[in-house]
């Protein structure tokens, strides 16, 4: 399974990070209260992936990075980046991301 882990970004109540695959799609993180947490936690994350399974794991270091890769206009099971994002899909996803 692939997956794509997106950067840790401010919320409310603190710094969280989402993950997204093509199966299950976007999967909110845990909002922890420091910005060492999360950025722990998200290493933790990618490391976890990529020692249990042999898929694809895709650390994003920007917000889009982690739009282009996750949006795609086809099925939820195509593949990773196979599409760029119109202007909608992008701030649909900007607005999923952000909250």
């Amino acid at each position: 399974m692939q997956i794509v882990v997106g950067p840790v970004l401010t919320r409310k109540g603190g710094y969280a990070f989402d993950c997204w695959t093509p199966e299950e799609g976007l999967s909110r993180g845990y909002t922890y209260g420091r910005i060492e947490d999360a950025h722990y936690a998200r290493n933790i994350e990618i490391r976890s992936r990529n020692k249990l399974r042999s898929d694809q794991t895709i650390a994003c270091s920007t917000v889009d990075e982690f739009v282009r890769l996750t949006i795609s206009p086809s099925s939820t099971t195509a593949r990773v980046g196979d599409a760029l994002p119109n202007a909608e899909e992008k701030r649909v996803a900007m607005e999923a991301v952000y909250g």
